[in-house]
């Protein structure tokens, strides 16, 4: 009978016989060695048995051995027990765990789907396991399972390490793809907030190596939409300029193909990190009036566009019941009333997120002209009774429309009308993200961040009407930490 082990050492360490630093949930010696940590839980020992099949049709239980058998040994034919299989093959539970349990898991779930099946597949399967892991075995206190997300991780990152040596562009910007199932490990584990995580630096240096001809391939061009979102999310987090909005970025990659509406309306976004920066400094402000300006005329041109071809796409579903009752002397809580009594219906999940991500926009340009003209946006905006009025006119016409609910360009004088159109397409641009087979684009927090603080802090709502609100979605759970970065004000 042996006795407890009392060094409080890892497993693996015992096994080499080496000092152990202690660390949790991996200890730091084994992640430094290459080794997987075996934790600091005592190991129950068992003897692993198989079905074994006779000649004669009957059946009986043999040892499997943990060392491999010599080539002298008779092979068996073994069916392995229930236990066994379920432990082989744990990512069948942990897999559907992250996707109904993650708040952000139906928006990345489209992409996660694509990276695993094509490109850097193998790579990419064993990430998205590491994410699904780690995420339920910190959910649910699991130090095993967080060890293995740990470990796969681990995988990952020294396979990456190794493809980074490779001089064949192609190949390098495929691994983009791993980049950005690293960076949503890195969400997914708490790792990080909104901030940059730090596989952002390698994409970056990465499309800077490969220049934008690379991604005139069609199947890289899929790729490179969801990077231009993940660094204008980056950017718009720093308040920096993103190199992607340079001309060549912009028109290269689509040399031979036509833009999509998603592309137009992103070509317009990417140019906000820059031109917030500008804002910022109080030298240049004057001169981005007409830069701000510009990019609004810009986006309701494609606004415009976008109504002429998808106007008969999106409907108005009302919910049965009236969870509050509008005062109907005062618009704000009219729209609170009106986001919480309906949400928007689209065809598909690309049309929903057109929406979100043009509303979102449209909030920031508002932010940054305010700035611009000396205004703090992080003042809430001031509506005078005619202003109030035609809010409510508004929110009416749209709710009276059983087709084409939205509002249409240049109607949307006041944040708090985008915010509460861009809140009611969240429910079925979620819910689309949950069921679409594959999605061109990654979808990062910048569009609900941005939309989350005008709710917050510019619509002036009592503490019940927010909690009315933020329950609707899980994206809220965690919010002021998620979307810190998205708060503007004026310096």
């Amino acid at each position: 009978m042996g006795r407890l082990p009392l060094s409080g050492y890892c497993q693996t360490c015992r096994k080499r016989r080496v000092k152990c630093d202690k660390g949790r949930p991996n200890c730091g010696r084994c992640i430094s060695s290459g080794h997987t940590c075996g934790g600091y839980d005592l190991p129950l020992r068992m003897n692993v048995l198989g079905v074994h099949a006779e000649h004669d049709g009957t059946q009986r239980l043999v040892k499997i051995p943990t060392l491999e058998p010599s080539t002298s040994r008779a092979r068996l034919a073994l069916v392995p027990s229930p236990k066994l299989e379920l432990r082989l093959h744990g990512n069948q539970q942990t897999s559907p765990y992250f996707f109904s349990h993650y708040s952000w898991a139906p928006m990345w779930r489209p992409h996660i789907l694509s990276v695993t099946t094509s490109g850097c597949s193998e790579v990419n399967t064993i990430c998205f396991h590491a994410i699904s892991y780690a995420y339920m075995g910190a959910s649910r206190g699991d130090c095993a399972l967080r060890a293995k997300g740990g470990m796969l991780y681990g995988q990952v990152l020294r396979k990456v390490q190794s493809l980074l040596h490779e001089r064949a562009k192609p190949r390098l910007a495929e691994l983009c793809s791993t980049l950005i199932l690293m960076d949503m490990y890195e969400y997914a584990t708490h790792r990080v907030a909104g901030a940059a995580p730090p596989h952002h630096v390698g994409i970056s240096n990465i499309l800077r190596y490969c220049g934008p001809e690379i991604f005139r391939d069609e199947k890289l061009l899929v790729l490179y939409r969801s990077c231009r979102v993940l660094l204008i999310c980056q950017m718009i987090w720093q308040q920096k300029h993103c190199f992607l909005a340079d001309e060549p970025w912009k028109t290269v990659p689509w040399q031979y193909v036509s833009k999509t509406f998603e592309d137009r309306l992103i070509d317009i976004l990417v140019e906000l990190p820059g031109t917030a920066e500008a804002v910022m400094d109080t030298r240049k402000r004057a001169a981005c009036v007409d830069k701000i300006q510009g990019l609004s005329f810009a986006l309701q041109a494609w606004r415009w566009d976008w109504h002429r071809v998808h106007s008969g796409s999106v409907r108005m579903n009302r919910h049965t019941g009236n969870p509050m009752e509008p005062n109907k002397h005062d618009s704000l809580p009219f729209l609170v009333g009106m986001m919480l009594r309906a949400n928007l219906e689209f065809d598909t999940a690309r049309l929903a997120l057109d929406i979100l991500y043009y509303n979102a926009t449209l909030i920031y340009l508002m932010q940054l002209q305010a700035i611009a003209r000396g205004q703090p946006p992080e003042h809430p905006e001031h509506l005078s009774p005619e202003d109030e009025r035609y809010v409510r006119l508004q929110g009416a016409a749209v709710m009276a429309h059983g087709a084409n609910p939205l509002i249409l360009p240049g109607m949307a004088k006041f944040r708090c009308q985008a915010a509460a159109e861009a809140f009611m397409t969240l429910s079925c641009a979620t819910r689309l993200l949950g069921t679409t087979p594959t999605s061109e684009t990654v979808v990062t927090p910048m569009a609900v961040g941005i939309v989350y603080w005008v709710l917050r802090d510019q619509m002036q709502l009592d503490e019940d009407c927010l909690g009315s609100l933020f329950s609707k979605h899980p994206f809220f759970d965690d919010p002021q930490r998620v979307f810190e970065g998205f708060y503007i004000r004026s310096n």
